[in-house]
């Protein structure tokens, strides 16, 4: 996982990080660095909320619960997906180098590149990390097509191999950055997008909105009609919302029945105008169990508003428009309340 604090403060968020390790006996491995890192640091709001609930608590903390939080909050499925990943890539490297030191002079010296190769596929953490190999991969295979005459064939399996294995990878960083029901981002497809829209303010000085979106009495609906009403509700939402959106807006399903949308350039009464097509568009709609044809009468959201400042962290943006959020849920729902009315 990258992580993008100056040195200092990182440095800070190790100590404290460790600390907790330290107190509370756990091995100092990558699961419990990750949870602890991202506790102190306050980036991953619900695991920050689960912990604190718990040792309100006094909860036990062992590495047991520690890899159940980690497994909840933090992988997102990427783990497994990247282990699956690693695994074709060793096999892989195993075969091309088991073909290069099968010969003699000048590419000797890609196989001891490609065995270095092999060692770092251990290490991988990331995304990042196996697109870096794989990349590599695909220019000491190029190489040895050109050089080699005894290996060409055999090497050029190996390079088509690598292709579609570089394509595979950026299918799965995709489906890792999804939501399954809904097909909108997800919250660390989210997360990602955000970076790049507050590196894009910060070079053009322009304001981006965000809209959080929460489904009015939605529990109401599960309870009455069952879940897969309820799925089918939220992906009806998602593609509503979506409907309203423009090309480079970005929604996402940030959990449950809540959705956060992203509005590049774009300032508070303009998202605040966008907010308000979404709800008109649900105060003239009536909703129908498909089979049955029996209505469900109307389903309203709440929307909370708030405007980036520049540099500010994504957790801050983030509360703010929560905030703005939970006054409107508590005045009534069926409403969109600004930063501003905070």
């Amino acid at each position: 996982m990258a992580y993008t604090e100056e040195r200092n403060r990182a440095g800070e968020y190790l100590r404290l990080a460790l600390t907790y390790i330290s107190k509370y006996n756990l091995p100092a491995n990558p699961v419990n660095y990750t949870v602890w890192y991202e506790y102190v640091s306050g980036k991953n709001i619900k695991l920050k909320k689960a912990i604190d609930t718990s040792l309100d608590a006094e909860q036990p903390i062992n590495a047991d619960n520690v890899e159940t939080l980690y497994q909840k909050y933090v992988a997102d499925g990427d783990r497994l997906v990247i282990s699956k990943l690693l695994t074709k890539i060793a096999l892989m490297l195993k075969d091309i180098t088991g073909h290069v030191l099968e010969t003699e002079g000048d590419l000797a010296g890609h196989g001891q590149v490609l065995s270095d190769l092999a060692s770092q596929v251990g290490q991988a953490r990331d995304y990042h990390e196996i697109k870096a190999i794989v990349d590599q991969m695909i220019l000491e295979t190029k190489d040895l097509v050109d050089s080699g005459k005894r290996l060409q064939t055999r090497m050029k399996m190996s390079t088509d191999d690598l292709k579609l294995l570089q394509q595979e990878l950026e299918k799965s960083q995709q489906e890792a950055q999804t939501d399954a029901l809904t097909s909108l981002f997800n919250k660390r497809g989210f997360e990602k997008r955000f970076e790049l829209e507050r590196i894009r303010a910060k070079q053009n000085e322009l304001p981006f909105s965000i809209i959080m979106v929460d489904i009015d009495y939605f529990k109401r609906v599960n309870d009455t009609y069952g879940h897969l009403v309820g799925d089918s509700l939220l992906k009806s939402i998602a593609n509503l919302l979506k409907s309203h959106l423009r090309k480079n807006d970005i929604a996402s399903r940030y959990g449950g029945e809540e959705f956060l949308i992203l509005l590049p350039e774009t300032a508070l009464d303009g998202a605040t105008a966008v907010a308000q097509k979404i709800k008109d568009t649900l105060a003239r709609k009536e909703w129908k169990l498909k089979e049955t044809g029996e209505s469900m009468g109307r389903v309203t959201v709440s929307m909370g508003i708030a405007l980036y400042r520049l540099n500010e962290p994504e957790e801050a943006l983030i509360k703010r428009a929560d905030d703005a959020l939970y006054i409107a849920k508590n005045n009534g729902r069926d409403r969109i309340v600004t930063q501003d009315e905070i």
